[in-house]
């Protein structure tokens, strides 16, 4: 390749001239076109905001090649600097022998291998000064071969067309793509997004203002379809078909934000068949023809073609050293930690117990790890469940007053029927009162905010209320807590609104079906005998002020909401007489004195309200009290063990966090999380597992046909997987897959928010959420799953279902198996059991 990024020689060799004749043209382009748009993972609005893998679109590739496709088109980084690792082996985080376990369990993968066991401890020791510049990582502004005419043409003028280019559609697609926040709305809205961007740029003059000249022009002249006007650039560019896609790539990548988001607009609505990622692609890809054609630039793209093969020369994996030892330094970081794990699993199996007074299910989430093994350690009358915080019920909540509902499900699956809240006594005069309430007050807040900022009030509204609202302003700043404030309270919710099984029936949710969602959740979650008095069930959910990534701290298990309306749904039905009757027929036998509740574990202050105690028998209203006092004692201890570690004063200051609208870091979240553990709850139960592990209920014994392992490996394993990538994701590359700082957020449109004022749509998570500015409080590593089953059902599952193969193959993810009272890790040719610090060969059969 030469050394000239661009030049101005043409390269009529590789000239493809204007062919649309030539229908062979347009297939090759609609099959590129499909691979780029594969590549690109969506991102979710802030709504409904739940974690997403954003290296889902190369699943398919192994985690060791997928680092240097990206690096062909982007500047995208999928390890930690040799710094990061070098620090952990300071702690004691990684040794020697993690580093030689590693390099064999990557032979054992098929991972080709050129490093010795004292090269990586070379690297590892060698101080920072002993650097040679060019051995320094970086994860921008490496020497890629492939670039956009805007990056290129940055490097010799100091315009910036990059960040202006990115400002300029963002602008954009800020105004197409508006919710609710925009009070006028783009005239070109319901046209698709290629026709809309050509309608708004042939009027728009900023672009020639800030130096592009005939820029309308050059737009008014391209074909009127995005795919017709893709193939008429690249034709202009004079790109060689081989570059075709890794051009187009380096174009999403420029933007990762927007196209994130254009796909998911293209995943709701698949009759658009990918309109929205092409056509802002071809609008992208717009902005650089016009910046070449305007300021002459060439570019020499035959020197990156094979002349032997006319194929694009991807650079080989293993090719640059210091990536291989920092992947081998990943891989140590994990065994370490996987050893630690299960260095301390019971695998003594179940104990003998008696009847529990209460059995409470909590979601899987990392953060219920805590405030489990507190309640275990305050009282041994409380055993613990690991569940899915949506409780396999498949729910639309629609809240009195609305017309639409929340879908409280995980994003892998769609709700299966509306639950519609009322008030639980069925006074429908009451109902019809309080929903006409809700209405009224809906339409009043409607309207104060089109007033606040419409053309009449938005200058005399900050004029006449400004001094008001400052007073607001200052009670919001100092906001105390009173010490006492959590010991006195009830702990308890009496409200009878709530979920209603009214209207099911018309949805053709008959009791039949009704009994087979109970029995569905019971069979999935292992509880079907041996029930407590109490059997509860803890949903989760995040108090915090100010936060537009609010739901990114609730359940992800019911698409970025509280579970509170799935647990008390399912509550609701486990209390029914004609749901019991029904499951006693299908040999779940739930004694008359068992009792279902629902609870709410808010993860920010870590307290537990039971809901719905108005119809608790007089039978059980002692019960419930002991329970509440034992579930306040346990959410004292853990605020209290997560007291330092938020950087709190004390515990009331944890509680505090939730009530300031100020505060950046209410809590970690999901940060720190490493390994699934599927399970049950004696593999575990002994253990202090800092909130860094999902723990999901699962006895195999009860399973013979491996039907509930098949769902929780296909369900919440896949889920646990996304949120584990996007931690990893935006620790490892916070500039192209977090948010950046968090103190310069801007929500944009109602759906997103953007870093300042502009730019590329903001994705993943910003640093306060990783980082607590003197280390990194999430530590990357992909996700450890440890699975107490036989290797051959989880074979069977595996084989059946090839996208978890793939991903587990590609070590995207790593398994292990506790089978028989020994450890497995599966590797992608077989099994190889696991010895203390050593490695044998063992055999899947």
């Amino acid at each position: 390749m030469s050394n000239a990024p661009f030049t101005t020689e043409q390269t009529s060799d590789t000239f493809i001239s204007p062919a649309y004749d030539q229908p062979h043209v347009y297939r090759q382009i609609e099959e590129i076109l499909a691979g780029v748009t594969q590549v690109v993972s969506k991102v979710w609005p802030l709504k409904d905001y739940v974690a997403i893998n954003p290296y889902s679109g190369i699943a398919g590739r192994p985690f060791a090649d997928a680092r240097a496709f990206l690096q062909v088109f982007s500047d995208c980084e999928l390890l930690m600097p040799i710094q990061y690792y070098r620090s952990q082996y300071a702690k004691g985080r990684i040794t020697i022998d993690d580093v030689r376990r590693a390099i064999v369990e990557c032979q054992q993968d098929g991972v080709s291998i050129h490093l010795s066991v004292d090269q990586v401890m070379d690297r590892l020791r060698r101080s920072v000064s002993d650097e040679s510049p060019g051995r320094q990582s970086t994860t921008r502004n490496g020497h890629r071969p492939i670039r956009t005419i805007a990056e290129l043409s940055d490097q010799f003028s100091p315009q910036g067309w990059g960040e202006t280019i990115i400002d300029e559609l963002g602008k954009f697609c800020s105004a197409h793509y508006d919710q609710f926040q925009s009070s006028w709305n783009s005239p070109w809205k319901e046209l698709p997004v290629f026709q809309a961007w050509r309608s708004a740029a042939i009027h728009d003059c900023n672009p020639e203002i800030l130096g592009l000249t005939g820029f309308r022009r050059f737009v008014a002249a391209l074909p009127h379809t995005p795919v017709a006007a893709i193939v008429d650039l690249l034709t202009r560019l004079q790109i060689p078909r081989p570059l075709w896609e890794s051009f187009l790539l380096c174009q999403v990548f420029s933007m990762p934000g927007w196209f994130a988001w254009a796909k998911y607009q293209d995943d709701i609505d698949p009759d658009t068949v990918t309109e929205h990622v092409i056509g802002l692609l071809a609008a992208r890809t717009a902005y650089d023809v016009a910046l070449a054609e305007a300021t002459g630039l060439s570019v020499r793209w035959d020197a990156m073609i094979d002349d032997q093969s006319a194929t694009f020369r991807t650079p080989e994996a293993n090719s640059d050293d210091d990536a291989a030892v920092r992947m081998l330094l990943l891989r140590a970081s994990e065994i370490s930690y996987r050893d630690q794990i299960l260095a301390q699993i019971s695998t003594d199996g179940p104990k003998q117990t008696t009847r529990k007074l209460a059995q409470m299910v909590f979601c899987i989430d990392v953060r219920s790890e805590r405030i489990r093994r507190h309640l275990e350690s305050t009282t041994p009358e409380i055993e613990t469940y690991g569940f899915a915080g949506f409780f396999g019920m498949p729910i639309e909540y629609v809240r009195l007053g609305d017309q639409q509902g929340d879908d409280n499900v995980p994003a892998l699956i769609r709700p299966s029927f509306k639950l519609h809240e009322g008030l639980a006594d069925g006074d429908a005069r009451c109902e019809v009162e309080l929903r006409v309430a809700r209405q009224r007050e809906g339409l009043w807040s409607k309207f104060w905010r089109g007033f606040q900022k419409s053309a009449v009030g938005c200058f005399s509204f900050v004029e006449t209320t400004g001094l008001l609202y400052s007073a607001k302003l200052w009670t919001n700043s100092a906001v105390r807590f009173d010490r006492n404030q959590d010991e006195s309270s009830t702990h308890a919710s009496d409200t009878s609104i709530g979920p209603t099984l009214r209207g099911l029936n018309r949805q053709g949710w008959t009791t039949s079906r009704q009994a087979d969602l109970a029995e569905s959740m019971l069979r999935n979650l292992g509880l079907v005998d041996g029930f407590a008095r109490l059997v509860v069930l803890c949903a989760h959910g995040s108090q915090t002020k100010n936060n537009p990534l609010a739901a990114g701290l609730d359940c992800g298990a019911c698409g970025g909401h509280s579970g509170e309306p799935n647990a008390r749904f399912a509550a609701l039905l486990l209390n029914q007489p004609f749901v019991r009757e029904q499951l006693s027929e299908r040999g779940i036998v739930i004694p008359d004195d068992t009792l279902f509740l629902a609870a709410l574990h808010n993860t920010t202050t870590d307290r537990i309200d039971c809901f719905d105690l108005h119809g608790v028998p007089a039978s059980h209203r002692g019960d419930v009290q002991d329970l509440i006092d034992q579930t306040r004692i346990a959410s004292a201890k853990t605020r209290e063990e997560r007291t330092p570690l938020v950087g709190a004063r004390s515990s009331s200051d944890v509680i505090r966090r939730a009530l300031d609208w100020s505060e950046v870091r209410p809590e970690w979240g999901l940060a720190g999380n490493a390994a699934f553990v599927i399970g049950p709850r004696e593999l575990t139960e002994n253990m202090n597992l800092d909130g860094r592990v999902f723990l999901h209920s699962y006895n195999a014994a009860a399973d013979e046909d491996g039907a509930v392992l098949e769902n929780i490996m296909t369900a919440p394993m896949v889920v646990a997987h996304w949120i584990n990538m996007q931690y990893y994701a935006s620790t490892v590359d916070n500039h192209h897959f977090g948010s950046g700082d968090k103190t310069i957020h801007n929500v944009v449109g109602g759906f997103g928010i953007l870093s300042g004022g502009g730019g590329d749509l903001m994705t993943g998570l910003p640093t306060q959420s990783i980082h607590d500015g003197k280390q990194f409080q999430h530590l990357p590593m992909r996700l450890q799953v440890v699975i107490a089953a036989s290797r051959e059902s989880i074979d069977r599952v595996l084989e059946k279902h090839s996208h978890l193969k793939e991903l587990i193959d590609n070590q995207w993810m790593h398994l292990t198996a506790i089978d028989r009272g020994e450890c497995y890790r599966y590797a992608r040719t077989d099994w190889c059991r696991i010895l203390g610090n050593a490695m044998a060969t063992g055999s899947s059969s």
